[in-house]
């Protein structure tokens, strides 16, 4: 296959103006583009680069060849691995999230690598479902999708407003430094949906004003707080039955 090396290359400027469409979610690097593919996402448009092919064989889904400059262009990455594709962005709906007994709400999150680890981790412990707020950092952004490792396309994720966050079937518990309840085993029996909070202000005052319950961390420490994702990955392990509290 010949290797595009002309920057006014018509299929290398599609693949460019692609790789700027919010509906599209652009993966790199062998590992998560392999994975998306085992999950069964077809990509609209992919590329490698011969020293790709060189290393790793034929690639067996349709693709441009690029040079390393051209490459780069397109890649997120600063140390490209040579093969990237795109894919549509898979948005749920909110009909397929309400299926699932246990929900995730991130609310308001700004760092993407914050965004990604929480999907990661929900994935981990059996949550298939996660629901973003308007103001949260995109889970199919190209840092995000890197930090969940791939998992912001293993389960289900939807974008609602804050303001239909009420209209969900289940109970929902908010993460907050000062609950009004300590994690306890009871909290997470049948359809509960859990939320946390923007990495500074946490819970906003609009889902706080649906929950049912606030919930807290016991901690020993003379610490006021900690790291969103760190705390997700508490409050998870004990509502999926894996960590108990002492």
């Amino acid at each position: 296959m010949s290797v595009i090396t002309s920057h006014g290359n018509s299929a290398f400027r599609a693949l460019l103006a692609a790789g700027k469409d919010k509906s599209m979610v652009l993966l790199e690097g062998r590992r998560i583009v392999m994975d998306a593919l085992a999950r069964g996402m077809v990509p609209e448009m992919a590329a490698v680069t011969s020293q790709y092919r060189e290393a790793h064989g034929p690639v067996d889904f349709p693709h441009i060849t690029l040079s390393e400059e051209l490459f780069s262009r397109i890649a997120d990455t600063k140390t490209p691995q040579g093969i990237l594709a795109l894919f549509p962005i898979p948005w749920a709906s909110l009909d397929q999230i309400i299926r699932h007994e246990k929900l995730i709400i991130l609310d308001g999150l700004q760092d993407p690598g914050n965004v990604g680890t929480i999907i990661r981790t929900a994935e981990a412990f059996g949550f298939q479902a996660v629901v973003i707020t308007e103001e949260t950092a995109s889970p199919f952004s190209a840092k995000a999708v890197r930090s969940s490792m791939g998992s912001s396309l293993g389960i289900d994720i939807a974008k609602i407003h804050k303001k239909d966050i009420g209209l969900l079937p289940h109970r929902i518990l908010s993460l907050a430094p000062l609950g009004s309840v300590k994690l306890a085993g009871d909290l997470f029996e049948g359809e509960c949906a859990i939320c946390f909070g923007q990495e500074g202000s946490g819970v906003s005052t609009e889902i706080l004003s649906v929950s049912h319950a606030t919930v807290s961390i016991p901690m020993k420490g003379e610490v006021e707080s900690l790291n969103v994702s760190i705390a997700a990955g508490i409050v998870m392990a004990y509502a999926s039955g894996a960590l108990g509290i002492c």
